[in-house]
């Protein structure tokens, strides 16, 4: 009996804050419970349980209902878009400050530094406010684009079909949160590259300081794959699970995306650094970028390949 409530429970804990997870978990159990034992007494059977479960409703529309009305957003997206603002809103200003002071510590002018930090502080508050209209824009549009990111299957709510707590094909809420958010970030950043002609640490428009050029089709290809993870995580969070051939595309745009840095990032900074400082010409230094790059993908491949085997697995389970 227990064991399907702890399933729901542990379903609508994905999608709170993980502040209140908790406290949330905690209250919840007892509403179930309290719900069973006035509706079918002290000895329920599965099927009574399921059916208490379902007039409660989707996990994630119950988590949603702890946060207050929405209107902008409903509650089925919602918990995604915090969880993409919560992740995202404290790393824009941080990476851009951290960008800012590291370009001018490289940079061989001098440089106001207080008046460096300021104007740092301000840019990152700007990215923070344009990701945050991006990312509730973003939710708004799909919100109002009708069923192609839910599960059809899914369009009716099953208490006896929610996945167990250690499903291999559940989705990471933190991981994939996490990623949505980096990949704005990487996003807005590959078209401010595009914009300035190259790679720059320093984000001004008005002036991007020393420019690196690097190939313009690789940043494209860098775009589309980085726009591609977040729609992948994005439909994997709303659905709530991976599949063989989703994560199979991840894994393609990951080993795209490490590529990608190869001719984007690596290759370009080596460069500079060997003209830079003609003493690291000596220790090979071009060599470097093609050794990190293998190493990137082995570790990719071991990662995601051992994941893609256990949902082939599950999969030939189910088939079974």
């Amino acid at each position: 009996m227990s064991e399907l409530i702890d399933r729901y429970v542990h379903q609508v804990g994905l999608y709170v804050r993980p502040k209140d997870r908790a406290e949330i978990e905690k209250e919840l159990r007892s509403q179930i419970q309290d719900q069973i034992e006035d509706r079918y007494g002290d000895s329920p059977d599965r099927t009574d349980i399921a059916a208490a479960l379902k007039h409660l409703g989707d996990p994630r529309t119950m988590a949603a209902s702890y946060s207050g009305e929405q209107s902008l957003v409903g509650p089925e997206l919602y918990p995604f878009l915090m969880t993409v603002l919560r992740f995202g809103l404290p790393l824009v200003p941080a990476v851009i400050v951290i960008a800012n002071i590291v370009g001018a510590a490289l940079s061989p002018d001098d440089n106001d530094w207080v008046r460096l930090l300021l104007d740092s502080i301000f840019t990152g508050a700007q990215a923070a406010l344009i990701f945050f209209a991006i990312a509730v824009i973003f939710f708004a549009i799909l919100e109002r684009s009708g069923e192609e990111f839910r599960d059809p299957a899914a369009s009716e709510f099953n208490p006896l079909e929610l996945p167990a707590v250690d499903d291999p094909a559940a989705v990471d809420r933190f991981e994939s949160g996490i990623g949505i958010a980096i990949g704005m970030l990487f996003g807005i950043a590959i078209l401010y590259f595009l914009q300035v002609g190259g790679l720059t640490l320093r984000f001004d428009f008005n002036n991007p300081g020393d420019v690196l050029p690097v190939p313009t089709g690789w940043l494209i290809v860098l775009f589309f794959t980085t726009i591609g993870a977040v729609f992948l995580n994005l439909w994997a969070l709303i659905r709530r699970r991976w599949t063989l051939g989703t994560w199979l595309v991840q894994t393609l745009l990951d080993l795209t995306g490490a590529v990608g840095v190869y001719f984007v990032l690596l290759v370009p900074v080596t460069e500079r650094l060997s003209q830079a400082v003609p003493e690291l010409r000596d220790v090979q230094l071009e060599n470097v970028p093609a050794i990190l790059t293998v190493i990137t993908v082995v570790l990719m491949v071991i990662a995601s390949g051992s994941r893609l085997i256990r949902l082939w697995q599950q999969r030939q389970g189910v088939k079974a």
